[in-house]
């Protein structure tokens, strides 16, 4: 019995071992079957997505409608987590669509129903989504239907152009500030032809009524000359400051007094600044020195700058204060330009001078317009900042280093001044405006000269061949030869008399006109002439002379 009992007893362990065996293989069974099914399902996913391809640098998301209809993500690659700035558990719970900015979701979610239904939709189709963080970023989407599971998908590749759009917009502001230059530069090439025109009825206007002013005329009739004296000088005004400001030439810097630019540039937004309420005081030192700049540049910054204030001030509270202030500090001039507007951000203070960078509504500024004066500034080896506290005014600033150059081209400086008195002399008159010869033949005979007139070169040069004249007074623009080749043509004649030359010119800033000016060092009055000015500089160039 004892052996049976013995024999029993082993059966029953190994049955109970056999079970055993049995039960883990079953459990085993159970999990390679599980593992095959996730297997399939991930060769299935594979397959689906491997069937639209991709490329490099985009985010793949594959969405499946629940049962009310959302777009639930149910992949999403790493890409889309850096893009949207959710994790992967936060977005597979979410709706494709809560991500879409709002004016993006309608058309997007009517082409993913079309797209679920099996309709083929191809393009690329640009939205925005709104990220974690609540910034706008643009994407481009292309995606195509597919099955996944069973169930029907959408798979779509998503990319972040951010930087294409930024590209785009910098492309289109050079674009919109390349035309802008183009057009400164058709106005600066037509300020430069028209003022000819324009200084020459303007100098006979002005010349005379200077002269009638003299005389002794019915008290009655003193006051309306004064009014036409006056407004011929604001319109040659005008053409000078449109001259200077409009014309967009290669950079040309000379010596420049910072004051005198200053001013000039208020006086264009004088009309507008009074307008809009804003009261401009200027602390400008009368010692400042003069520096070698491009003053048409630095007078670009400094309208820059006022102009933004002015629009600052005028917006936030529909008046304003401007102060202007220059000083010598060491070796450096410094320009400081203080408004009571509303400031700026902390956060905005280094980013102000950055390009396209601009805190006001889209369409209401470039960005451009600081970047801009913060390279002009650069060019000049000075420096340009800003000082501000929300609600508290801005200050900018603008440091230029005083530089002195002793081989500085100049154009020659007036004789007018201290200059006694000639008579006697004899002067040829060359200028094609009728106006002009006889207001000058009137002027200089009254001065006790001889004068003769001719409106040509040609006719200049029949008398100079035939006559001495002790001073030329020579326009420079002349039908025919001009007066610079007539100069020429004097200078191989007789060197002695080139140097009695006085020209007559109404575009001193022309590329062409100035350089002449310059290398010759000759003599020059700017129409419209004013009659004083114009005894002046003969009487002192005859001083000379003599």
């Amino acid at each position: 019995m004892g052996d049976k009992d013995k024999t029993r007893e082993q059966l029953i362990t190994e049955l109970a071992g056999l079970r055993q065996q049995i039960v883990e293989m079953e459990a085993s069974a159970t999990e390679c079957k599980g593992v095959e099914e996730a297997l399939r399902e991930s060769e299935e996913m594979y397959r689906a997505l491997l069937s639209l391809g991709g490329r490099v640098g985009e985010a793949v998301v594959m969405l499946q409608d629940n049962e009310q209809g959302d777009a639930i993500h149910t992949l999403v690659s790493d890409e889309w987590l850096r893009i949207t700035g959710y994790s992967r558990k936060k977005l597979l719970s979410m709706s494709f669509f809560d991500l879409l900015h709002p004016k993006d979701r309608q058309a997007s979610l009517k082409r993913h129903k079309r797209k679920m239904g099996g309709e083929s939709i191809p393009g690329l189709f640009e939205m925005s989504i709104i990220r974690k963080d609540g910034t706008k970023v643009p994407i481009e989407v292309t995606s195509a239907y597919t099955k996944y599971g069973g169930k029907r998908a959408n798979v779509a590749f998503i990319r972040d152009i951010t930087e294409r759009k930024q590209a785009e917009v910098e492309k289109r502001e050079l674009e919109q500030k390349a035309q802008l230059a183009s057009r400164l530069a058709s106005v600066g090439e037509m300020a430069a032809g028209i003022a000819h025109e324009i200084n020459n009825p303007l100098t006979g206007v002005i010349g005379f009524a200077q002269l009638l002013m003299q005389k002794d005329i019915p008290d009655d009739l003193k006051e309306p000359l004064k009014i036409i004296n006056d407004g011929a000088k604001r319109v040659a005004d005008i053409v000078s400051r449109l001259l200077t400001f409009a014309r967009r030439h290669k950079p040309e810097r000379g010596y420049v007094d910072i004051n005198e630019i200053i001013e000039t540039t208020l006086d264009l937004r004088a009309y507008e600044m009074e307008t809009a309420n804003i009261k401009v005081t200027t602390r400008l030192a009368p010692d400042l020195p003069q520096t070698v700049a491009d003053g048409s540049q630095l007078q670009q910054v400094f309208l820059n700058i006022i102009i933004n204030a002015e629009t600052e001030m005028k917006l936030a509270h529909g008046r304003g204060n401007l102060l202007i202030k220059t000083e010598t500090i060491d070796s450096t001039i410094r320009i400081s330009f203080k408004d009571d507007g509303p400031g700026i951000a902390r956060e905005n203070l280094g980013k102000v001078f950055d390009p396209f960078f601009t805190t006001r509504e889209v369409g209401s500024g470039t960005g451009l317009g600081l970047s801009l004066c913060h390279g002009i500034i650069a060019e000049h080896n000075g420096r340009i900042y800003v000082r501000s506290r929300l609600g508290r005014g801005a200050t900018f600033i603008a440091e230029l280093p005083i530089v002195v150059e002793d081989k500085q081209l100049e154009l020659p400086e007036s004789t007018a001044g201290e200059a006694e008195r000639v008579a006697g002399a004899r002067i040829l008159v060359v200028d094609d405006e009728p106006a002009i010869l006889q207001l000058l033949e009137r002027v200089l005979t009254d001065e006790g000269h001889e004068v003769e007139t001719t409106d040509s070169a040609d006719g200049a040069l029949a008398k100079i061949n035939s006559e001495q004249y002790n001073l030329i007074l020579l326009d420079i623009k002349l039908p025919g030869m001009s007066g610079i080749e007539l100069y020429k043509r004097i200078q191989g004649m007789a060197g002695s008399l080139a140097s009695r030359v006085i020209f007559i010119t109404g575009d001193t800033i022309g590329a062409n006109t100035r350089d002449f000016l310059s290398r010759t060092r000759a003599h020059y009055i700017t129409k419209p002439l004013d009659i004083e000015q114009l005894k002046r500089e003969i009487n002192g160039n005859l001083c000379q002379g003599a």
